[in-house]
């Protein structure tokens, strides 16, 4: 009585219950084994399919795969043996690297506008010898007789030689000083110097040039922004080379013009040749373009001096 139980209809109603869903658990295995029978022979028909489409086309995937690797690897051995140099061999720069030549340095040895003789350019006008000084003797002296030149701008003397060069007092327009005080006042753009003629005859090439560059040195000195023009000294007659009292050989001077276009490459200055442009077709300056003398000009020589010089300027 202090038992509770199931009515009887409900006892046999759950055994009944079991018994259903025992006998339902097989069936559910069944489908589940179906499923995957299913899906094996789906994928063996796939497979199937898949190895007969290779054999028909003749692709090899495994074969493709070695390729591949075949051709990197040949990519690779040609790379090394391009970029890796055998012994005693340098190696060359790839063409695609940038050129060396912007960060190349600039060549200092001898300055950019050192071309020697002057080249012929388009002539200047005269104003352009407001910016130079001429230093000489009494062939520079001329520039200003025949009044090529303005007086202020020559810086000569009679008879003046480069061994005085650096102590002769000349007029200026500073006043009566020496060529080193007057240059370095007026600190023109061009220097030209000529001189040789006076000393050519008695003085040594060595002793001349010497001091020649000790002047131009000192007017670098003094004025380091002017540039130098070395004047070639010019021919003379051949009447002036068999002179009983003073006689100049034309192959002296050729020398010596020789030595000063070498000293104007050497330390960077201009070199203007007028001995080649007043010379004849005997190599002697002409009688019909010279004093008396044989050394000094006319003023049609002149004309011609000026004008080659306008047109042979340095820039």
């Amino acid at each position: 009585m202090g038992t509770t139980g199931r009515a009887p209809g409900q006892q046999g109603k759950g055994t009944e219950n079991t018994i259903h869903n025992r006998k339902r658990r097989p069936r559910l295995r069944f489908r589940f084994g179906v499923i995957v029978f299913i899906w094996v022979l789906v994928f063996g028909a796939c497979f199937g399919l898949y190895m007969f489409a290779c054999n028909l086309f003749g692709e090899d995937p495994d074969k493709n795969s070695s390729q591949e690797g075949t051709t990197q690897a040949a990519v690779s051995d040609t790379t090394e043996a391009v970029t890796a140099p055998t012994e005693g061999e340098t190696t060359q720069p790839a063409v695609t690297q940038p050129a060396v030549t912007e960060t190349e340095p600039v060549q200092t040895t001898a300055p950019a506008f050192n071309v020697n003789p002057l080249p012929e350019r388009e002539p200047k006008s005269s104003d352009y010898f407001n910016d130079c000084i001429f230093v000489g003797d009494s062939i520079t002296v001329g520039l200003s007789t025949y009044q090529f030149v303005p007086a202020a701008r020559v810086y000569a003397t009679i008879g003046l030689n480069i061994t005085r060069v650096m102590t002769e007092n000349v007029a200026t327009e500073y006043g009566k000083i020496p060529i080193l005080d007057g240059i370095k006042q007026a600190k023109p753009k061009y220097v030209y110097v000529m001189l040789g003629s006076n000393g050519i005859a008695w003085l040594s090439n060595e002793t001349m040039l010497k001091q020649y560059h000790e002047f131009t040195s000192a007017v670098q000195e003094v004025s380091p922004d002017t540039e130098i023009v070395i004047m070639s000294i010019p021919p003379v007659t051949a009447g002036r080379e068999q002179s009983a009292e003073s006689p100049i050989q034309n192959a002296d001077i050729d020398v010596y013009n020789s030595e000063l276009l070498k000293m104007a490459n050497e330390y960077g200055y201009h070199y203007l040749d007028i001995n080649t442009a007043l010379k004849g077709n005997d190599g002697k300056l002409p009688v019909a373009d010279a004093s008396k003398d044989g050394m000094h000009f006319n003023k049609a020589t002149y004309e011609v001096l000026v004008d080659y010089l306008l047109r042979h300027t340095p820039l």
